[in-house]
C-alpha cells in the first residue's frame, strides 16, 4: 500500500474555493463576537479574582449541570471551540490548504487493521454489563463498531464491501425505529422538548457545517434520514396516543403506518409528489438528475427496515419474558447434561444461523445495483440474526466491548468529521499530513478526527442544554436572542460583501 500526494486535477464540484459565501460570513462574524465577549467575561471574572468559575467544556452530557462555570459561560466558551473547529473544516475541505491523496484500497491492508482493531478490543476492553436484552452498551457497542468499517470503506475505498455498508446503515436506521418507540411507548414523554432536543441533536452540527462549507444538506443523508424517520415514529407514537396501550388499537396504528410507508415509498411516482415540496431542504442540483433524486434513492434504500424496529420494539416484553423462560424455567436436563432450555437455546441459534446463510448465499453477492433492489425487503434478516445471537447467550449478553461503546456515543460527530478532517471532497480525496507514509499518515489523520469528533459531541452538548433548558420561558429566550445575533450579523454580512462590490466595480 502505497501512494504520493495525488498529481489528479480536482473536478469542478471538488475543487477549492476562492470566495466567501454570505452564510460563511455571518458564522464569521458570530464566531468572531461571542469570542470577544467570552474573553472579556474570562478576563473580568479573573480580575475579581474567581478564576475557579470558568467554564470547562465536558464530554459527560450533564456538563452544564455539574460544571463550576455560568450556563452562559459555557455556550460562550462551547461556541468559541466550534468557531475553531469549523475554521479547521474550512481550512480542509473548502480551501484545501492540505494536499489531497488518492485512496488507494488493499483488500490485505484493510481485512488485517480490521482483524487487529477487533481483536484489540475484544481482549483488552471486554467489560461486565447489566443483564439486559440490547441494553445501552449493548446498542453503542453495535454503533462503534459499525461506525468503524463504514468510515474505513470510504477512508480505504473498500468498493467491494459496498452491500455491507448498506447493512450497517439499515441497522441505524433500524435502531431508529426501534430506541424512538420504545421511548415513546415507555416513557410516554411527546413533549415539546423531547421533541426539540433530538432535533437539535441531529441537525445542529450539519446546519453549522452546510453554512461553512458551503454543502447542501443532503450530502449529510444520514442526518437527513434519521430526522425523516424520527419524525415518521414521533407522529405515529403522537398521534392518538391513548391508542398506544390497547392491542388491538395499537395494531392498527402500525398497519395505518405500514401502509401508508407503502404507498409512499412502493408505489411509483407517489414519493417524488410527497417531498417535492421539501426540496429547498432535501434537494440537490447535480448534473441532468432530478432534484430529489439523491433523497429518494436513500430514504428508498432502508424505507422498512424503520418499521421493522417499530414492530421489534413492540415485541420487545415477548421476546425478553422468552429468554427469561429458557433461562429460569427449561432447567430439566435432557440429554448429555444439556438442560430444555439450552438445547432450545441451540435450536433458535440454528434457525438464525440458516436464514442468514441463505441470505448470505442469495442476497449479498448481487452486484451494487440488483443488491440495491432487494436491500429494503431483506436487510432486516441479517438485522434480527445479529439482535437474536447477540442476547440470547447470556455469556455474551453480560459483556460489551467497551472500546466501541466508547466510539458509539460519537457516531454522528464521526459521521459528519469524517468528510471534512478525514477525507475531503466528499470523501473523493485523503488529506495528507505525510506524504509517501500512508500507515502513518492513517494513524495521525485518525487522531485528528477522533479528538475533533468527541470536542463537536461535547459542544453540542453543552448547547443543547443551553439553548433547550426544559423551562419553555428560558428557551424561548435563549434562542430568541441567538437568532436575533444570527439575523444581525447577516444582515452586516450582506452590507459588507455589498459595500466589497462596489469597491470592485469602483
Amino acid at each position: 500500500m502505497t501512494w504520493n500526494i495525488s498529481l489528479t486535477p480536482y473536478d469542478d464540484h471538488t475543487q477549492p474555493h476562492d470566495g466567501v459565501t454570505i452564510w460563511q460570513l455571518t458564522c464569521l462574524l458570530v464566531w468572531l463576537s461571542v469570542s470577544i465577549v467570552f474573553l472579556f467575561r474570562k478576563a473580568t471574572t479573573r480580575g475579581e479574582g474567581h478564576a475557579e468559575d470558568l467554564p470547562v467544556v465536558s464530554s459527560n452530557s450533564n456538563a452544564s449541570d455539574q460544571s463550576n462555570g455560568s450556563p452562559l459561560d459555557e455556550a460562550l466558551g462551547a461556541i468559541v471551540q466550534l468557531g475553531l473547529v469549523m475554521l479547521y473544516f474550512y481550512l480542509c475541505d473548502y480551501v484545501k490548504v492540505l494536499p489531497k491523496g488518492d485512496r488507494v484500497y488493499s483488500r490485505d491492508t484493510f481485512v488485517f487493521l480490521v482483524f487487529l482493531l477487533f481483536f484489540m478490543g475484544i481482549a483488552f476492553t471486554l467489560r461486565p454489563t447489566q443483564d439486559k436484552i440490547l441494553n445501552r452498551d449493548h446498542t453503542e457497542e453495535w454503533k462503534g463498531w459499525m461506525q468503524v468499517m463504514f468510515v474505513w470503506y470510504h477512508y480505504f475505498a473498500a468498493v467491494e464491501w459496498y452491500n455491507w455498508i448498506r447493512v450497517y446503515i439499515a441497522c441505524y436506521v433500524w435502531m431508529t425505529g426501534f430506541g424512538n418507540f420504545s421511548f415513546f411507548w415507555v416513557r410516554k414523554d411527546f413533549s415539546w422538548w423531547r421533541f426539540s432536543k433530538m432535533l437539535f441533536r441531529l441537525d445542529f452540527c450539519v446546519l453549522v457545517i452546510c453554512a461553512v462549507v458551503s454543502n447542501e444538506f443532503i450530502v449529510y443523508y444520514i442526518c437527513a434520514m434519521h430526522t425523516y424517520w424520527f419524525v415518521s415514529v414521533y407522529l405515529a407514537m403522537a398521534v392518538l396516543r391513548s391508542w398506544n396501550d390497547h392491542r388491538a388499537k395499537m395494531a392498527l396504528k402500525l398497519t395505518c403506518y405500514a401502509v401508508a410507508n407503502a404507498v409512499v415509498f412502493d408505489v411509483p411516482g407517489v414519493a417524488g409528489v410527497v417531498f417535492r415540496p421539501l426540496y429547498p431542504i432535501l434537494g440537490t442540483a447535480y448534473k441532468d438528475q432530478d432534484v430529489m433524486h439523491e433523497w429518494l434513492y436513500r430514504a428508498g434504500l432502508d424505507h422498512w427496515v424503520c418499521f421493522v424496529g417499530m414492530l421489534c420494539a413492540y415485541n420487545y416484553p415477548y421476546f425478553e419474558h422468552f429468554i427469561q423462560q429458557l433461562e429460569s424455567t427449561w432447567t430439566r436436563t435432557i440429554v448429555l447434561q444439556l438442560s430444555s432450555g439450552t438445547l432450545a437455546k441451540g435450536t433458535v441459534a440454528a434457525l438464525c444461523v440458516g436464514a442468514y446463510s441463505l441470505w448470505h448465499v442469495y442476497v449479498l453477492p448481487h452486484d451494487k445495483y440488483a443488491y440495491n433492489r432487494i436491500h429494503p425487503y431483506t436487510s432486516f434478516v441479517p438485522i434480527l440474526v445479529y439482535v437474536i445471537l447477540r442476547n440470547l447467550f447470556r455469556t455474551v449478553r453480560i459483556r460489551y466491548v467497551s472500546m466501541f461503546t466508547w466510539l458509539g456515543k460519537v457516531t454522528l460527530e464521526t459521521y459528519l468529521s469524517q468528510l471534512h478532517v478525514y477525507l475531503q471532497s466528499n470523501a473523493k480525496h485523503l488529506l495528507v499530513y505525510i506524504d509517501g507514509y500512508p500507515l502513518l499518515n492513517f494513524a495521525l489523520a485518525t487522531i485528528v478526527y477522533l479528538v475533533i469528533s468527541f470536542r463537536l459531541f461535547a459542544i453540542t452538548n453543552v448547547l443543547s442544554g443551553f439553548f433547550l433548558p426544559q423551562d419553555q420561558r428560558r428557551a424561548a429566550i435563549n434562542v430568541g436572542i441567538a437568532a436575533g445575533c444570527c439575523c444581525v450579523a447577516a444582515l452586516t454580512g450582506f452590507g459588507i460583501r455589498f459595500a466589497y462590490g462596489r469597491m470592485q466595480v469602483a
